[in-house]
């Protein structure tokens, strides 16, 4: 006979955590629907910096280099500027390389990182200060963009606008294994959760390697603030203040010519510290995404326990519904995505990932946290220092 005594903490963890989260992600695939829908230009051409905060990556960025360089937007209103952070193999040399092909190139060598600040944060303010922009656009060095990227995301900025985001995909343009595909696939549903969360008018994540800021938005949003000891987050972070300002409008353009293409991790072990870094930062979250983060680790740690506990004869097998109804609405939200954005669907690669997600959520959640991870060479905690932050934070 089952014993229920377990009954009471597991039907909250299902019932409770399952219905946030599967409510969220109805008006997520409701959001990718809004971002179908025809939007205004803008057709003013401000003064544009793209940043490219670079550690040891003259394998991929003179490729991102020559797509910049054939942009098809003005020329005397684009600056490029290149943030050598730390590299040793050449990559400021490659970069200056490019002189003569970009009208606007300042490249930037960072010897060392203070104490206390993540190293790609403190590589994007350099680049920040020493932006002329009214529009500031980061990206990565292992990035590849189509002639007209600067222009979408420019043309997005209606005055009411400070942040404009797009869809970044891991893409080596040649076929894959399948571990890559799954890997790809969930990269992949990541953006599109991005993409519907701010159709909706929500702010929980996007990505840095195609985040478009009004100077004045990101200023007035106190920059990166108490988060800049968070070695991770130079994205989700930063919407999420940009959202608690409340004055400035988020936009996620779903125009062919915003896509970024990313090289992926290529071993298992960089996927692994590349995911456990993600999971890092979900403490530093804004209340409303973080509330969301905790009912969705709890629905995740109800599904993940029980099928032992079942198979133990300690809870009733009323699991299977909301685990089905998990996989039904992730399965809707790909589809939608795949119609938004045009992408080819991978199902047998969802199927894999369906299978994955609870136990490596749970894994890299708890693991970012507790465990740490290697990252473009060094080690890290989930934060540099605490004491700054927790300085701004009290003053």
């Amino acid at each position: 006979m089952p014993d229920f005594a377990l009954e009471p903490t597991w039907i909250l963890l299902l019932l409770a955590g399952g219905a946030v989260y599967l409510a969220v992600l109805a008006q997520v695939r409701r959001g990718l629907g809004i971002l179908r829908r025809p939007s205004a230009v803008n057709g003013e051409r401000p003064a544009v910096s793209v940043i490219l905060p670079c550690r040891n990556e003259a394998r991929h960025l003179g490729a991102a280099l020559e797509d910049l360089a054939r942009q098809d937007y003005p020329a005397g209103r684009l600056q490029v500027i290149v943030v050598d952070d730390r590299s040793q193999d050449g990559t400021g040399d490659l970069a200056r390389g490019f002189h003569g092909r970009l009208a606007d190139l300042a490249v930037l060598r960072v010897e060392a990182c203070p104490e206390g600040l993540s190293p790609k944060k403190h590589a994007l303010m350099r680049g920040f200060d020493a932006a002329r922009g009214d529009i500031l656009i980061t990206t990565d060095g292992d990035c590849r963009f189509d002639p007209g990227w600067v222009t979408s995301l420019v043309e997005r900025f209606a005055p009411e606008v400070g942040l404009v985001t797009g869809l970044t995909v891991f893409d080596r343009g040649r076929p894959e294994p399948f571990w890559q595909r799954v890997q790809q696939l969930d990269y992949l549903s990541h953006s599109f959760f991005a993409a519907g969360a701010i159709g909706r008018g929500w702010a929980f994540n996007c990505n840095g390697s195609n985040l478009a800021l009004r100077r004045e938005a990101f200023r007035e949003a106190g920059g990166y603030g108490a988060i800049r000891g968070v070695v991770t987050g130079d994205d989700t972070l930063l919407l999420q203040r940009l959202r608690r300002n409340g004055r400035w409008k988020i936009v996620f353009s779903a125009d062919p010519r915003s896509l970024v293409r990313s090289w992926p991790a290529e071993t298992p072990a960089a996927v692994l510290h590349q995911r456990l870094r993600w999971g890092s930062g979900g403490l530093s979250y804004a209340p409303p995404a973080l509330a969301f983060a905790v009912a969705t680790f709890g629905f995740f740690l109800g599904l993940f326990l029980s099928p032992p506990l079942w198979v133990a004869g300690w809870i009733a097998p009323l699991w299977v519904l909301p685990a089905a109804l998990k996989v039904a609405q992730e399965g809707r939200i790909m589809a939608a995505g795949f119609r938004t954005f045009h992408r080819p669907p991978d199902w047998p690669a969802f199927a894999v990932l369906a299978l994955l997600h609870v136990p490596a959520i749970l894994s890299f959640s708890l693991g970012g946290h507790l465990l740490g991870f290697r990252w473009k060479g060094e080690r890290f905690r989930r934060r540099r220092s605490a004491a700054p932050a927790l300085r701004e934070a009290r003053s």
